[in-house]
């Protein structure tokens, strides 16, 4: 019950058809900006960005702003590519009674190729509409709030990069609210923050009208390889707060990311949010605002959060308190160290044996119907089913594993679990602050229950006290049961069999009431594991790839304009469309059919050479200066394209400037890779120096929409997805 309630409290809100549109978010408005904004795929430099972009300007005209646009072409060198893109961010401000501060709100209106985005990032996007609608409604907030709709996310936070690199606005700026989607459903979670983030805290929990949040979620996403535009403005030491929704991962980055499959709770829940983030924050003075970080998290719809100064006084007198329950708990004969030994030992060999047989089942499973079921983003269908039955099988080898060491009373039992809880939190203190509480606060109000039973000399009867069993029960359940949750629709099933080690810690710590469980015999772990079998039968016989559950299909025409040859190329095993095309043999690198600069195996089918065009590449001028040879071209052209390419080996390439970015090539880039998003309409001019004045071959792509007509249609079982999927890629070369 503990648990159901908890899980509760995180479940989005439903729209209110009863609220007044004029002072409150209405979803229902909202998904009228998503029928427009998500009616295909439209990433940046597309022409299908452009009609977003225009149709943000005209709303936000409706609405008597003055938005403007800024345009500017990005650039950015990484270790083994230089990357650019035509970038548009979209920027209207709403003016407040005191131009002495301002805020942000921000959300990117570019989506993937493979899908049109309507939860990333169109739900971003079509909520601050809806916020700015109803903020236009009534009088005006103390502070100016920037509305910054940016370009590019999807090809690298090229948008946000530009913003706080170039935009006349940015010196303005004293807080930032950015809105991202991983998925199509779940609550709006405040998954992120900036440094220093004590304040913001602070007042997100006054404002948020249904919060879920975490700081052990901010810490991990820190450590862990993920971007969003918030990154950016992190780097610029920009106070900021980041949320998002991530269940319905199988919906991301594909066609399914449409409007009917977006869960409307999860546009209202990130409409409140937003709304009531510019509400609060327009008020306040925004001028020091860094504050020493805050460990929080939500607690039946109220987020606690105290400032990290707290975190090692409160790990010392839990150590402190430990210590001395231990001692007494020994000396009145309730436990001993050698039974203590033996009960580490078995907590330990339970979370070994149950990762163990979780993933060997995984692996398993993934080999024999899992896999195909998985999509190139990682998530994979009845991914629930799978999390359940790890559980099952996981709490079914704990018991049956402690009903062999039956020298182990409970208080041992329990007393080792908390030991290791407090290395844990130790651990925590030092290098993961802001996930400290999820250890920290079950374990204090663990001793100080245990602390008590002793006091009150109630040591014999506290298993048979269910008052007492429920409450050293609550906490624990209470926080771990909605993280546990958090974290499955988060990670990959994969990952999920190593969270199991968190459950067997939690079971361990909830020995006394656990223990009545497996003491009603045998069949209690039995009747777990049957049941953890049925789940997994049951996603066996789902696992059918339908139009409802389309897997992941892959298939591009590459046409060679020099050799006058083309081929059809896929980055996946063939399937059985794609079998028409390439047989499952004939196998290469990518590397080795396209200039870029990706390392993936690639299977292969001649195809029928048409004659695609290139965008034009027109030669300025050559010269040499210093020994080098200056190339200088400019592309035009190419309204079509979704990305450029250019591929340079022998590593003589010293220096480019692109557009107005200049870059030194480091002598470890052996082969010369640029990438660029779209192609600005007055054209992009280029300057390579390349080293010695011999001549040197330049390999171009082009990579166009739409697909080619000479293939047939993708059946709707299959779906669009991965590396240049869709895409007509021309190749040619030009000696210079």
């Amino acid at each position: 019950m503990i648990a159901f309630i908890s899980l509760h409290t995180i479940v989005p809100p439903s729209p209110d058809k009863k609220a007044d549109i004029s002072e409150n978010f209405s979803a229902d408005r909202a998904v009228q900006h998503l029928n427009h904004i998500a009616k295909t795929a439209h990433p940046s430099g597309s022409i299908e960005n452009e009609k977003v972009r225009n149709y943000l300007v005209e709303q936000l005209k409706l609405m008597g702003l003055k938005p403007e646009i800024e345009h500017s072409n990005h650039a950015s060198l990484y270790p083994k590519m230089l990357t650019g893109g035509d970038m548009y961010n979209v920027i209207v401000k709403l003016e407040g009674t005191s131009s002495d501060h301002a805020m942000m709100m921000s959300a990117h209106y570019d989506s993937v190729q493979q899908g049109p985005g309507a939860s990333d990032d169109g739900s971003g996007v079509a909520a601050l509409l809806e916020t700015i609608r109803v903020l236009k409604s009534a009088p005006p907030l103390k502070n100016d709030i920037y509305f910054v709709f940016t370009d590019g996310e999807e090809q690298g936070l090229m948008g946000a990069k530009e913003f706080w690199t170039k935009s006349k606005h940015k010196q303005k700026i004293d807080l930032i609210i950015n809105f991202e989607a991983r998925g199509t459903s779940g609550p709006s979670i405040m998954f992120q923050t900036s440094d220093h983030n004590g304040w913001m805290v602070k007042e997100f929990a006054k404002a948020a009208p249904n919060p879920v949040t975490s700081s052990l979620l901010g810490n991990l996403f820190e450590i862990m390889p993920n971007d969003s535009d918030l990154t950016v403005s992190n780097e610029n030491k920009i106070p900021g707060l980041n949320f998002a929704y991530g269940d319905g991962w199988t919906g991301y980055h594909t066609p399914r990311d449409d409007v009917k499959h977006l869960d409307i709770r999860s546009l209202e829940h990130q409409g409140r949010n937003a709304l009531a983030m510019a509400r609060h924050f327009g008020q306040l003075e925004l001028n020091d605002i860094k504050k020493e970080n805050a460990v929080y998290f939500n607690f039946f719809g109220v987020v606690i959060s105290y400032s990290y100064y707290w975190v090692y006084p409160l790990t010392g007198l839990i150590v402190l308190v430990f210590a001395m329950v231990t001692i007494i708990a020994v000396k009145n004969k309730r436990a001993s160290y050698k039974g203590l030994g033996f009960s580490l030992l078995a907590i330990l060999f339970a979370v070994i044996s149950s990762i163990f047989a979780t993933v060997m089942i995984w692996m398993g499973v993934n080999a024999l119907w899992g896999e195909k079921m998985t999509l190139f983003s990682g998530a994979i269908y009845d991914s629930s089913y799978y999390q359940w039955a790890f559980l099952l099988l996981t709490a079914s080898i704990s018991f049956l594993i402690w009903r062999k060491f039956r020298s182990v009373n409970e208080w041992e039992m329990t007393l080792s679990a908390i030991f290791l809880g407090v290395i844990v939190l130790i651990l925590l203190t030092q290098f993961l602050p802001g996930a400290s509480y999820l250890f920290a606060w079950p374990l204090l109000v663990s001793l100080l229950i245990l602390g008590w039973v002793i006091w009150k000399n109630k040591m014999d009867t506290i298993s048979a006290n269910t008052w007492i069993l429920s409450l050293k029960s609550f906490l624990p359940v209470v926080l771990f049961a909605p993280l546990l949750k958090l974290l499955f629709t988060f990670f990959p099933v994969s990952l999920a069999p190593y969270l199991m080690l968190l459950f067997v810690w939690l079971l361990a710590l909830l020995f006394m009431p656990c223990k009545q469980l497996f003491q009603l015999g045998q069949w209690v772990p039995y009747t777990l594991i049957g049941i953890a079998v049925v789940i997994i039968s049951i996603s066996f016989f789902r696992a059918n790839p339908s139009a409802d559950r389309p897997i992941d299909s892959n298939l591009f025409y590459v046409v060679d304009q020099d050799k006058k040859q083309a081929q059809w190329v896929t980055t996946q095993p063939p399937d059985d469309w794609t079998k028409k095309y390439i047989t499952s043999t004939n196998t290469s690198n990518i590397k080795a059919i396209l200039p870029f600069n990706y390392d993936k195996q690639a299977w292969v089918g001649n195809a029928p050479v048409r004659n695609y065009q290139i965008p034009q590449i027109k030669l300025v001028k050559t010269g040499i200066k210093q020994g080098n040879k200056m190339i200088h071209f400019r592309f035009t052209g190419g309204t079509d394209v979704q990305n450029m390419y250019l591929y340079i080996p022998g590593g003589r390439v010293q220096k480019i400037k692109v557009d107005e970015e200049s870059f030194t090539i480091p002598k470890s880039m052996e082969t010369f890779y640029y990438k660029q998003a779209g192609i600005p309409k007055q054209g992009l001019d280029v300057i390579v120096e390349v080293k010695g004045d011999q001549p040197i071959e330049f390999t171009f792509g082009s990579e166009q929409h739409p697909d080619p007509e000479i293939r047939s249609k993708r059946p709707s079982h299959l779906i669009t997805s991965g590396l240049f999927d869709e895409s007509i890629v021309v190749i040619e070369r030009i000696t210079y």
